[in-house]
């Protein structure tokens, strides 16, 4: 029976969360993290990266039931779209301009490895939460191009939604994500998820503090209990996550402002909160592979803690 046979043929997965966002290089940590078998990895521009190829490789020849999320980063010029704009035109803009030239650089079978495509990061080109208006703007942006991506045979995760986003008070908040549920609802009918970047600002495990940042994703949930029950079941992948103050490479990380035993107690803390709710696939961890651009972020140091953590997690 075939089913047994791949049983016998692959290992399987970690029961952790944790996992992964790889940057630049695949190096000797990252290879380890990924022969523990974590649930999900992130990966950055690998239609331009032989070693971020590599890492997928990699990853699912171990792993065929892990799951590859992909972000491109666009080069400057950096396109930037305004509320004025048609959110449907801005859509196919990003996707004609960005992703749809990255993708096409992959290889056939390589493209086969990718499950879930990213798109705008953080607000860095779209409106976003500045207003329930814009919250709207950008339901309508990801509705249209969740289907350009499940067109392309991809699974769309919208928002990439930035740490303590959307903002206000949980009126406002809940008035936000209202607004932005048309994306949710395209989504769940591709087969997709969407995205929180989930960071302790206070580098603390106080669950009055993390509900508004590292497990703010939780409200989110508790709205769509309320409001719409039918998308309550909508997974979600924390495309980002650690600790971060304010965003600086050098002064904001983890390494800067605690050390790696601080930190991997953090990261158990944060595994078990996780592991709580069933709608997470996991955290993908930011970075791994560019120590020189991201010094204080840099995960290369706890790699073998990390690798023995999702190994003894099987």
């Amino acid at each position: 029976m075939w089913w047994l046979l791949a049983l016998l043929l692959f290992e399987p997965l970690s029961q952790s969360k944790l996992s992964i966002h790889l940057i630049g290089h695949y190096t000797g940590g990252a290879k380890k993290i990924i022969a523990a078998g974590p649930r999900v990895i992130k990966v950055l521009d690998p239609q331009a990266n032989s070693q971020m190829v590599e890492a997928i490789r990699d990853y699912k020849s171990r792993y065929p039931n892990g799951i590859v999320v992909m972000r491109v980063w666009e080069r400057t010029p950096q396109v930037r779209y305004q509320i004025t704009d048609d959110p449907i035109s801005c859509a196919d803009d990003f996707w004609h301009k960005i992703l749809e030239p990255a993708v096409n650089r992959l290889s056939p079978s390589d493209r086969k490895l990718v499950d879930f495509l990213e798109g705008p990061n953080e607000g860095e080109n779209t409106p976003t939460w500045e207003s329930v208006e814009a919250a709207r703007w950008f339901g309508r942006f990801w509705e249209r191009l969740a289907v350009l991506i499940a067109k392309a045979g991809f699974r769309p995760c919208v928002g990439s939604i930035a740490v303590g986003n959307p903002p206000g008070s949980i009126e406002e908040i809940h008035a936000k994500l209202d607004a932005f549920v048309p994306a949710l609802r395209a989504a769940k009918q591709f087969k997709g998820a969407w995205s929180y970047h989930a960071y302790s600002l206070e580098y603390t495990t106080d669950m009055k503090v993390e509900i508004w940042y590292s497990l703010r994703y939780r409200l989110f949930y508790e709205f769509l209990r309320k409001r719409h029950p039918e998308l309550a079941d909508l997974p979600i992948i924390l495309t980002e996550g650690g600790i971060d103050k304010g965003g600086n490479p050098k002064t904001d990380g983890w390494r800067a402002r605690g050390d790696a035993k601080k930190f991997q107690a953090w990261l158990e803390w944060f595994d078990l909160e996780l592991r709580k709710d069933k709608e997470v696939i996991g955290v993908t961890l930011f970075q791994i592979g560019d120590p020189q651009g991201w010094w204080s972020f840099e995960i290369e140091p706890v790699s073998d803690w990390l690798a023995s953590y999702l190994a003894s997690a099987k």
